[in-house]
């Protein structure tokens, strides 16, 4: 995509915000559902084991970052949308743990925690691996045995989109 020029497109219900994307090698520009248009500006650095990683570059001031976030009146940096909160800092100590005991069960195919058995080991997962991370499942879990955290979550967590 950042290869040939231009290229538009119109995405879909992950930015809803968002009109029109035209993307190119060292630009991106942004088309808003309020009539507004952004221009992103893209920079290229090198890996070490070869390759190319885009970064962009925040529209208010200019910092090199991996991810924008949607703001006021359009996507800006972590620190200039005003430093939002982690999904885990909006959780209490129980509801952290159970969220990290889903995220542990994702790894293993998916399944709620408490409420479900630990799921067989995934198809070339290491035995080792395996065993590990049901360990760390179970610690977490046997916290949350009895509490309200596991009636009240919801049954799929979606991933924090920013």
């Amino acid at each position: 995509m950042f290869r040939d020029g231009w290229a538009t497109f119109r995405p879909n219900l992950r930015w809803p915000s968002i009109n029109t994307m035209r993307v190119a090698r060292y630009a991106l520009q942004l088309e808003l559902i309020n009539r507004r248009s952004q221009q992103i500006r893209i920079s290229w650095t090198s890996c070490n084991y070869g390759g190319e990683r885009p970064w962009m570059h925040c529209p208010h001031c200019q910092r090199r970052a991996a991810r924008l976030f949607k703001g006021v009146c359009g996507y800006f940096c972590r620190i200039c949308v005003g430093n939002p909160l982690y999904e885990s800092q909006r959780r209490n100590r129980k509801a952290r743990a159970y969220l990290r005991a889903y995220r542990l069960r994702q790894q293993l195919g998916g399944s709620r925690p408490v409420i479900d058995q630990v799921l067989h080991r995934p198809y070339r997962m290491k035995q080792r691996r395996y065993e590990r991370l049901k360990a760390k499942i179970q610690h977490l879990e046997s916290g949350l045995i009895g509490s309200r955290v596991p009636r009240y979550a919801p049954e799929y967590i979606w991933a924090l989109a920013y």
